[in-house]
């Protein structure tokens, strides 16, 4: 049996022949489509077709690694790696993560966390995955979860104070909510919001918290009726039918410490509730208790891996 290590770039046929190589794998906890596939690990600006890598036995895909870059800042990330399970110990996963890493000689590596992620880290259950990358010098440390319940039937215990308010973004105010998050949150929670603005996500995907009519919470939110497929609800195949997700959630600076934040959150699940959502996913967290107020409990579990070259 003779394997060929290729990068992207070098490769002649299509990433489509990493769709059933994927779903004969991993489909029964992440299930994935060609949609999604497309969009987070072949279709931005952050891959690198370069340091990314199909492994072949005579012209069959029997593996891949999908890397992303930061030009500006130098890091890099491995979106994904997967080798086909009647494949594994052949040494075909520590081929393709040696040629990534003489790639992307001197930068530091994650494993996951990407832009246009799909795993905030290796999934936990994937415990051979995670014995693989620390027999490879990375460091593994470090949790995050996603988090899911049943809001059928969930019933208002925070009422959201007087003064304040709670509904979905409307046409126009896309700059007054980038202007937000821009002087309040994490450059990445800017970046990701902004590609989604500029692609295919429309802003009444983003759920708003108002003081009188200022804007000072944001939180993006997916359900089975609005056809995005966002970070909570990716693995939406092993949800029921209406589905919904939230992620990321976050209110101003100077309205924080007056829980604000909570009555904010049960007011979004109400929202939700009254689109019809049913089944409801938080993405990439470790507060467990406090979503544990309101019934979410761990669904997924991920490992944080890294390396420094």
């Amino acid at each position: 049996m003779k394997i060929q290590i290729r990068s992207w770039k070098d490769w002649d046929s299509s990433w489509q022949e990493f769709i059933p190589l994927w779903n004969q794998n991993l489909a029964e906890s992440f299930p994935i489509t060609e949609i999604l596939f497309e969009r987070n690990l072949v279709a931005n600006e952050w891959v690198n077709e370069e340091a990314s890598f199909v492994a072949l036995e005579n012209s069959r895909v029997v593996g891949f690694l999908v890397s992303k870059r930061d030009t500006e800042q130098g890091g890099c990330w491995i979106s994904a790696i997967l080798v086909d399970k009647e494949f594994r110990g052949l040494g075909i996963g520590s081929g393709m993560l040696r040629e990534f890493e003489q790639q992307m000689s001197g930068a530091d590596v994650l494993v996951g966390m990407d832009p246009y992620h799909l795993f905030p880290g290796i999934p936990s259950e994937r415990t051979e995955t995670i014995r693989f990358f620390q027999s490879q010098g990375y460091q593994v440390e470090g949790s995050a979860y996603d988090l899911r319940t049943s809001i059928s039937d969930y019933a208002e215990k925070y009422p959201l104070q007087e003064g304040y308010s709670v509904r979905r973004l409307r046409e126009g105010e896309q700059s007054t909510l980038l202007s937000l998050i821009q002087a309040n949150f994490s450059q990445r929670w800017y970046d990701d919001t902004l590609a989604f603005l500029r692609k295919d996500r429309r802003v009444d995907g983003t759920v708003g918290l108002f003081k009188e009519d200022a804007l000072i919470g944001f939180a993006h939110v997916h359900t089975f009726n609005d056809g995005y497929i966002g970070p909570s609800i990716f693995w939406k195949e092993l949800l029921k039918e209406k589905y919904g997700g939230l992620g990321p959630i976050g209110v101003a600076k100077e309205y924080q410490g007056k829980g604000l934040g909570t009555s904010y959150f049960e007011q979004i699940v109400l929202l939700l509730q009254k689109e019809g959502v049913e089944d409801m996913v938080v993405d990439w967290t470790i507060l467990l208790n406090y979503y544990g107020k309101f019934g979410f409990q761990p669904w997924k579990q991920y490992t944080h891996a890294s390396k420094k070259q």
